[in-house]
């Protein structure tokens, strides 16, 4: 009797059997070779990863695991989550972190650089460079002295140092806006012709010095607040003959302002005048209008002043009308003395 061979049992299509293999295709360790037995010292090595085997068998590739069927493998797709993606962190601020940082940094070194070199400057001596190297530096320093020294400084005078005012008395118009000659002889000879010829030689005269100088007219108006290292306002005595000649001279007879410097421009002008045109002074015939002349009340206070009457029209004719230039050089000198006492003439 022949038997029936036992019915296979009926697996599902998508079943996959499984398939274990008798080794690893890749054993950890060669053949012949046993693994070391784990110690109390040595712990025992973890178990590898299972190695896939692929075998084929009817064109199916089997794994040690049971392969998913093409359903599962979808089902298990729709149950996938999409990858978180990993928190950036966030770095605007760090450029100006850097930059400020390095910006701190050169101050800090840019400091201790000048202090450094701040207490090394003050407490190290000339001695400490070598003789060789202070032979060579020397003339650099004669050369940096002598600049030091040549440096031109600003002036402490006023801007107004070498301005000097001259009036021609009586010219231009007087009060009422008339022409005013002032004294005037039998033949037409006048006080105008002699103070204007005057004053526009000693004008030219210190020109030539350098000097800025305004010729003024007797009421001029620029003479109101005017500021100057010097003031001078030239006249002439009468026509009449007192028997004798000789030039005045006098400063403002109540200003107190500048009084030393209004004496001693007063001086110069007396001592040089006498001794150019050779003309007595004659300090008894300075009269209150020459102490209180009307120029020292609008001019400026600070302005050394002094009115001086040149000689007589009758007596000193001839110097008055034919030595002007004379006349002149005797007034500057007496400026120069005062104004730069170092060149004037005898020094």
């Amino acid at each position: 009797m022949i038997s029936k061979p036992e019915p296979t049992p009926h697996t599902p299509e998508d079943a996959v059997p499984e398939v274990v293999p008798e080794r690893h295709i890749a054993p950890e360790f060669p053949e012949g070779i046993s693994p070391p037995l784990p110690t109390e010292t040595t712990p025992a090595p973890a178990a590898p990863p299972p190695v896939p085997q692929f075998i084929e068998s009817s064109g199916v590739q089997h794994t040690g695991k049971i392969r998913q069927t093409p359903k599962a493998r979808k089902a298990q797709a729709g149950k996938v989550k999409a990858p978180v993606k990993a928190p950036t962190l966030k770095t605007s601020g760090y450029p100006v972190v850097t930059a400020v940082s390095a910006l701190r940094s050169l101050v800090v070194t840019f400091a201790a650089a000048v202090i450094v070199s701040t207490i090394f400057m003050w407490w190290t001596s000339p001695d400490f460079l070598p003789v060789s190297a202070r032979k060579e530096l020397a003339p650099v320093q004669a050369t940096a002295v002598q600049r030091a020294v040549l440096k031109p400084t600003p002036l402490p005078t006023p801007i107004w140092f070498n301005k000097i005012g001259i009036v021609a008395g009586h010219s231009g118009l007087n009060r009422v806006g008339q022409p005013d000659p002032g004294a005037v002889c039998a033949d037409g000879f006048n006080e105008l012709t002699v103070t204007s010829g005057v004053a526009d030689r000693v004008a030219a005269m210190l020109r030539g010095r350098g000097f800025t100088v305004d010729v003024l007219g007797e009421f001029d108006s620029l003479r109101v607040g005017y500021q100057a290292a010097a003031y001078i306002s030239l006249h002439a005595d009468s026509c009449e003959n007192f028997g004798y000649g000789g030039f005045k001279s006098t400063a403002p007879g109540n200003r107190m302002t500048v009084r030393e410097q209004d004496t001693r421009l007063n001086e110069c002008i007396r001592q040089n005048y006498a001794a150019i045109t050779g003309l007595e002074f004659q300090p008894g015939n300075i009269t209150l209008n020459m102490l209180n002349y009307h120029h020292w009340e609008v001019i400026s206070p600070n302005t050394p002043a002094v009115i001086l009457e040149l000689g007589f029209l009758s007596y000193d004719r001839d110097l008055l009308q034919n030595q002007q230039d004379r006349l002149a050089l005797g007034i500057v000198n007496g400026l120069i003395c005062y104004l730069a006492p170092q060149a004037a003439p005898g020094n």
